[in-house]
């Protein structure tokens, strides 16, 4: 039998707003790294909302913490509850943080996540232990190591989103903001028996250092993701990652070679960005606002919530009806990586493979 246990503090003052950050629990064997190390920081985060319930607190968003089964054998525990709890996830839920392999080491900071993500998520790692002594922060540890790996980049990478863990559904369904947090490096004992506690206190995160970070961040995030009166989540993060995304790849080239209009992608693009800019600087306005008003904080959080709702494509991707977001998926190439705009990017690789006898588009 396959259950997801939740454990739920109720917000004061927006408990219809939900904040949730999950693990699973399940394991090939003993599975010390994938996914005890998600476990263990689920379990801590746990920990700490209970010494602060003790004092008194409360948040101002409902926080739930979600423990799920058989992800392993399908994604399906979270698959399942957010086919059953849709339209509910879809108008209460402010955003979603897993930890599924916390630590399969103690160097490379991985996360992966929607792009309004970025400002919440470099204020968390500044605030969080580095696994390595030499790094006073995990931000100084994750820029270096970063810009190491990705030299051409400005500022750490944060992967896209794709499968093969709990945010699947929640971002691939629902369209919820989703991030997940990992620090990577070689892994090889990746499910099989010996992924145990002598590897990973030997190997994998001796002293716990890096599941420890991880559990930093994924706290922080999760408590101004609570409290904050205007949900920490950025709009022009994303408007300006996917015009970035798009406008330095082939697309353009790739369309244009086909006669297939690239304008009214580039058109819909810059409106994107326009409005974004639009929101952040209204947002900010209402910030410095004394005067401001319940209803009007509420007014613009739904609206962050709504932006990633609206990427939602209920028929799905073409052949992926499980693939609902229209923006960002997994590639059809690898289900463990993500694409930005995939349906289009995915059709134009089918149509090269074949000569451009066939798309995938319907």
């Amino acid at each position: 039998e396959i259950e997801n246990i939740f454990g739920v503090m109720r917000g004061q003052q927006e408990p219809d707003r939900w904040v949730m950050v999950g693990n699973h629990r399940d394991t090939w064997v003993h599975g010390a790294v994938d996914a005890t190390t998600g476990l263990a920081t689920l379990n801590e985060i746990g920990h700490g909302l209970s010494e602060l319930q003790k004092q008194g607190w409360k948040p101002r968003r409902t926080i739930v913490l979600a423990s799920w089964g058989a992800e392993e054998q399908g994604i399906i525990g979270s698959t399942e509850f957010v086919e059953d709890y849709m339209t509910l996830l879809q108008e209460k839920m402010v955003a979603y943080i897993n930890v599924d392999v916390a630590a399969a080491d103690q160097k490379d900071f991985s996360p992966a996540a929607t792009p309004n993500f970025r400002p919440l998520l470099e204020r968390a790692a500044k605030q969080a232990s580095g696994p390595l002594n030499e790094y006073s922060s995990l931000y100084k540890q994750w820029k270096a190591v970063s810009l190491e790996k990705f030299p051409d980049l400005s500022s750490p990478k944060i992967g896209d989103l794709g499968s093969g863990s709990d945010y699947a559904a929640f971002i691939n369904m629902a369209g919820v903001s989703c991030i997940d947090l990992t620090i990577r490096g070689p892994y090889y004992t990746y499910h099989t028996e010996y992924d145990n506690y002598h590897y990973l206190s030997n190997y994998a995160d001796p002293g716990m250092k890096a599941t420890k970070a991880v559990a930093e961040v994924a706290a922080m995030m999760l408590f101004e993701l609570a409290v904050e009166k205007l949900v920490p989540l950025h709009a022009t993060s994303y408007s300006n990652y996917v015009f970035d995304k798009i406008t330095s790849s082939s697309l353009e080239k790739d369309l244009k070679a086909k006669d297939i209009d690239y304008g009214i992608l580039k058109k819909s693009l810059t409106k994107f960005v326009e409005n974004a800019q639009e929101y952040e600087d209204s947002r900010s306005k209402l910030l410095e606002d004394k005067s401001r008003k319940q209803m009007d904080m509420r007014r613009f959080n739904d609206q962050m919530l709504q932006m990633e709702r609206s990427f939602i494509y209920p028929p799905g991707l073409p052949n992926r009806p499980a693939n609902r977001n229209i923006l960002i998926a997994p590639s059809i190439l690898n289900s463990y990586s993500g694409s930005v705009f995939p349906g289009l990017f995915d059709s134009i690789a089918i149509a090269q493979e074949s000569g451009w006898k066939k798309t995938g588009i319907r």
